[in-house]
């Protein structure tokens, strides 16, 4: 496991290393050619050509959306810093594509107009959903370029690595760490209630799963509300105002939820419910993401954990990682490579960061 560490076009570029590889690198052997899973690999001739005239290699951070809050800024933040690693390998120019928002047809017509005019030597790209761009991940592999996903994986691809969180583990170090919060304050929980903005995704599914599995480690006799298979729908474009609009009649007819965990940004939706039905101080909630009003809502107790999804790491680790197939040959043996989950808490704690470190991370963001 790894340890945590208009046409978008130029959403994002870290520029190249113009002295430390000048002169060019001996590509070697296990980048020219590697069997993988899925059959042979051969890198692309002109790749090849390039790197050994000591020509910059173009590495693509490819993601849905450019313009998502806090996620695209955070995917620039790590392809910037993961930019400046690989260039100790290589000399590399790296550059963050999509669409500003979510657009599947035109993230897939950009992908393929930087394939066909051979912008791309190695790309790390983010699908909109589980296997959806196999199709491209299988062009690009076939015209010799190594493709490695982050964020949403497609394992019927042929992709070298995934670099993500590990849903279930993430969703079970939020059961765990508030349930601990919760002993240690003494509040009585009579029911859990779980939301989410796409209940029927497996990502979603999952951190509930691991939510429900790490809270009941600590309280086994633990009563849901709810179970993986049916969690509460707050609103599929995930904004608060649905949150506010589903969450609010819930817990009013529902006294007996004290505790809401919640799969995404609606977290903050919910916290502004617990308040707005001044409940502070007698329902809880903890979920998943980073917002302003998040933290204010863990500062002031009534949402006791949210996990900040790294998207940073996600977005470094894979160009780190491509600037070492093509200097050195290397490739994960594992080709799932989970990140640790970013966790904040009010006061923080041991792998934990306080509201206050949360908060600088999400001004460095904007």
């Amino acid at each position: 496991m790894l340890a945590v560490i208009g046409s978008a076009l130029l959403a994002g570029v870290c520029g190249a290393a113009t002295s430390a590889h000048a002169g060019g690198i001996t590509v070697p052997d296990g980048a020219k050619s590697r069997t993988m899973p899925w059959g042979e690999f051969k890198l692309a001739p002109r790749i090849v050509k390039k790197l050994e005239a000591g020509e910059t290699a173009n590495i693509v951070v490819g993601i849905e959306g450019t313009g998502l809050p806090i996620q695209g800024a955070e995917m620039r933040i790590g392809t910037k810093k993961g930019c400046e690693n690989a260039n100790k390998a290589l000399s590399a120019e790296c550059r963050m594509v999509g669409p500003v928002n979510p657009d599947t047809a035109k993230q897939l017509s950009e992908l393929e107009t930087l394939l066909n005019s051979g912008q791309v030597d190695c790309l790390a790209l983010q699908p909109p959903l589980p296997n959806q761009f196999t199709g491209i991940i299988n062009k690009y592999a076939d015209a010799g370029i190594p493709v490695f996903t982050l964020n949403i994986d497609a394992p019927k691809a042929k992709r070298f690595a995934f670099y993500a969180l590990n849903e279930v583990q993430a969703g079970k170090i939020n059961g765990e760490t508030t349930a601990r919060l919760i002993k240690e304050k003494g509040v009585q929980v009579n029911k859990i209630a779980m939301g989410s903005g796409a209940p029927d995704q497996p990502w979603a599914q999952a951190r509930m799963e691991g939510f429900m599995e790490g809270y009941k480690s600590v309280f086994p006799d633990a009563k849901f509300f709810n179970d993986v298979k049916s969690g509460i729908p707050t609103g599929k474009n995930f904004t608060t105002q649905e949150v506010l609009n589903s969450v609010t009649p819930f817990l009013t007819a529902n006294p007996d939820v004290t505790l809401f965990f919640h799969t995404d940004q609606g977290i903050e939706g919910v916290g502004n419910v617990i308040r707005n039905l001044k409940l502070n101080g007698k329902v809880y909630a903890s979920g998943f993401n980073v917002s302003g009003a998040i933290l204010d809502s863990i500062g002031e107790g009534t949402t006791l954990v949210t996990i900040d999804q790294g998207f940073d790491n996600q977005a470094q680790a894979p160009v780190e990682q491509c600037a070492q197939f093509l200097a050195k040959g290397e490739t994960p043996a594992d080709p799932m490579q989970f990140l640790r989950p970013i966790v904040i808490t009010q006061a923080g704690g041991e792998n934990e960061l306080t509201v206050d470190a949360g908060r600088e991370r999400l001004k460095a963001a904007r």
